[in-house]
């Protein structure tokens, strides 16, 4: 099954997404840093055949979605603001389905808008470690040098078998193909060299640190069945103690994939199908009447 190209404006940007299925029951995948909707494309028609109606979002300056004009950041805020204009044009209440980033930013967003998400399934993603205060002025530091080494620098060019390659490194569970999947949809040709589609500003510091206290607000407000999935050999580690925490707190169920890392939807997409299918038709028959 081929998806659909589709381009939304929401919060005055416009937005790509793909789209795969029909019908009411809408589920919205939201990829990781630095990566794209066509991330899915071995997860998302599984989805669809079973009859749900399946959106992936390229964030804001990541895939073919529109940057942020001049002055502009991409402050982690922003992707929920994203998503607020971005959801009601779907369907009154989605799914939604959130990888790494993708999953920390699902999360913040079930807590600020409790009754647009039907239910959640983070995967290899619930935030970031908190930070302490006092590190704060040492942060915004690194991210105004950030910004002038941005400004100073020529976008770079890119060479697809070594930006692949690199991204094996990385993700050692990653397959060639999927490898080559991941870089081939986040480059594009432009004058004749071909280069990253994600706006530079995306490698600079964030400066705001990610605060637990802060986040535990957020958490406390997600009304929705919670999912976390998360790869057996992920070398994704919060520490025990504050997983747990942020599990107890969102009252989710947890599913470990063997065979994955920090990819599942790219290493074991047919399990990991089968677990968000059982976990979203569980959230239908709770809520048959409003999805």
């Amino acid at each position: 099954m081929e998806p659909r190209d589709l381009y939304l404006t929401a919060n005055r940007l416009r937005l790509h997404l793909l789209e795969w299925g029909a019908g009411e029951r809408v589920v919205l995948l939201l990829h990781g840093f630095l990566e794209h909707a066509h991330a899915w494309d071995l997860l998302a028609p599984r989805l669809a055949d079973a009859g749900l109606h399946v959106y992936a979002l390229d964030w804001r300056g990541q895939g073919d979605s529109e940057w942020v004009g001049a002055g502009g950041y991409y402050h982690f805020m922003d992707y929920l603001a994203d998503l607020s204009f971005l959801v009601p044009q779907l369907s009154e209440r989605v799914a939604l389905v959130g990888h790494s980033m993708g999953g920390g930013a699902a999360v913040l967003y079930a807590g600020a808008e409790p009754e647009r998400v039907i239910a959640l399934a983070s995967i290899e993603g619930l935030g970031m470690p908190g930070s302490d205060p006092a590190e704060a002025p040492a942060r915004v530091g690194d991210w105004l040098e950030d910004l002038r080494r941005v400004g100073r620098r020529p976008r770079a060019r890119v060479s697809l078998e070594d930006a692949a390659e690199r991204m094996r490194a990385r993700f050692p569970t990653l397959s060639p193909e999927a490898a080559r999947h991941l870089t081939l949809h986040n480059t594009r040709m432009e004058d004749g060299e071909l280069r990253w589609k994600f706006d530079p500003l995306h490698q600079t510091r964030a400066p705001q640190p990610s605060y637990v206290a802060q986040s535990r607000a957020f958490w406390r407000r997600v009304t929705c069945p919670v999912l976390y999935v998360e790869g057996r050999e992920s070398f994704l580690r919060l520490g025990a103690d504050d997983l747990e925490e942020r599990l107890t707190a969102l009252r989710a169920s947890r599913v470990t994939l063997a065979g994955a890392a920090h990819h599942p939807h790219l290493e074991q997409p047919a399990a990991l199908a089968e677990a968000l299918i059982a976990f979203l038709q569980l959230a239908a028959r709770r809520h048959s009447r409003s999805w």
